[in-house]
């Protein structure tokens, strides 16, 4: 099985990435899986630029040749993607909404696969920021004839993810039950 993860936050060592290191260590426990990692603000991704030639009859994909290229087939490999992100202005980050709107073209093309939402984010329940990403994921799956495999999201106020044994666990047993 094959496993692709993408880390949205501009911190490697973060919440986010805490969170991502558990879950992808229950997989690992869980199953023999490979799995390859992308942290996105170290890649060159640039804009999505509209032209639709992604859509056009007998395209080949985007246009644009950056880091994508490495991200698209990936994709196209993976069985599972996981896409982490801190929660930024009730969305993805920059990092990770350059990712999204690159993989627009990819409709179609890269099979049934199943995708996890990873969020990390300041507020305390009732927030509308996790509600109103779970809503973007789901639609972006559906769009994508792609399997939403679930969300976890860990409010990190007062608490930091690699000192909350709850989160890690929650993590752990998350990991896990995509592979199932």
């Amino acid at each position: 099985m094959k496993i692709v993860s993408f880390l949205g936050s501009p911190k490697k060592k973060g919440n986010t990435a805490a969170l991502l290191d558990s879950v992808l260590k229950g997989l690992h426990e869980s199953a023999v899986v490979e799995s390859e990692y992308f942290f996105l603000h170290d890649m060159k991704i640039a804009p999505c630029n509209g032209c639709d030639a992604c859509k056009k009859a007998n395209s080949t994909g985007c246009v644009i040749r950056d880091d994508m290229d490495l991200i698209y087939a990936a994709l196209r490999k993976a069985d599972i993607i996981i896409l982490a992100t801190p929660i930024y202005w009730w969305s993805v980050t920059a990092q990770m909404k350059l990712m999204i709107d690159r993989i627009y073209g990819m409709d179609f093309k890269c099979g049934r696969k199943k995708i996890a939402l990873l969020m990390t984010y300041g507020g305390e329940l009732p927030n509308s920021g996790p509600e109103t990403l779970e809503k973007l994921f789901v639609e972006i799956c559906d769009y994508l004839k792609m399997e939403a495999a679930g969300t976890l999201g860990v409010c990190t106020e007062t608490l930091t993810v690699s000192k909350n044994e709850k989160a890690l666990q929650d993590g752990l047993s998350f990991g896990a039950k995509l592979v199932k």
